[in-house]
């Protein structure tokens, strides 16, 4: 890259990063491209040099942190199909970030729909990381002969609910960690057979 590629990269991660500390601290919907820039230390128009629209800025964000998750999810898998370490290891990533997640759990079903579209096919891939680990033990005969489909949308409604209910939970901290560990127990004795536990 030159010079001049080099600080249109710098200029365009710096407003990934400003837009998405307006995000945690406005919410999304509250949060206007003017006061992004206005954050930024930028003109108006050089954020759309940048992202067409707000809604582009919220899904490149969403990206990175997706792709973190499910990237760190695949390797798990890779290494062994362990649901518990899975779940662990993905709520472990939701409460470094639980900020953002919270707003996007309350707001999303305000989002315009192409936008909540996008947001719902980013969160399918992770999605199904745990209902191809369900499946295989439902196979294995290590779960309950279960719909996967409804267990994993068990797991992520329960931890959506925490998530956008997050300020009524938690005055202070994290709600992830407030209740990890019964949203952990509660999805194992969902799927264990008796014989397991």
């Amino acid at each position: 890259m030159n010079k001049r590629q080099l600080q249109k990269q710098k200029t365009r991660e710096h407003i990934l990063k400003i837009a998405k500390q307006e995000f945690v601290e406005k919410g999304f919907l509250n949060t206007t491209t003017n006061q992004i820039a206005l954050q930024a230390g930028i003109a108006h128009g050089t954020l759309f040099l940048h992202f067409k629209n707000k809604d582009n800025l919220i899904v490149e964000i969403l990206d990175k942190e997706l792709e973190l998750m499910s990237s760190g999810i695949q390797d798990l898998v890779g290494r062994s199909a362990d649901l518990e370490q899975m779940l662990i290891l993905y709520l472990n990533l939701l409460e470094e970030d639980e900020k953002l997640f919270s707003v996007l759990a309350r707001e999303l079903p305000f989002y315009p729909e192409e936008l909540r579209r996008k947001i719902m096919f980013r969160d399918s891939l992770i999605r199904s990381h745990f209902h191809n680990v369900i499946e295989s033990g439902i196979g294995a005969g290590k779960y309950r002969k279960l719909d996967p489909s409804t267990a994993v949308t068990f797991l992520f409604g329960t931890i959506n609910y925490y998530l956008s209910l997050r300020s009524i939970f938690v005055e202070n901290g994290s709600v992830i960690a407030k209740f990890r560990s019964k949203i952990i127990s509660t999805f194992k004795a969902l799927l264990i057979c008796e014989k397991e536990k």
